[in-house]
């Protein structure tokens, strides 16, 4: 039993002292906004004559 619950206290502690709130890890900068694309034009296609 007390093996259990000082498995149960080391999970706690490795979750707890991995959380990034508590690390010196600088902030994620923030992500750049998507470039705009213009839409391409296309035709479309009534037949298709496949030559052998």
């Amino acid at each position: 039993m007390i093996r259990f619950i000082s498995a149960i206290a080391v999970t706690a502690f490795a979750l707890i002292s991995a959380s990034c709130c508590c690390t010196s890890e600088p902030k994620a900068p923030p992500l750049r906004p998507l470039p705009q694309f213009q839409e391409i034009e296309t035709t479309t296609v009534s037949e298709v004559h496949a030559e052998k």
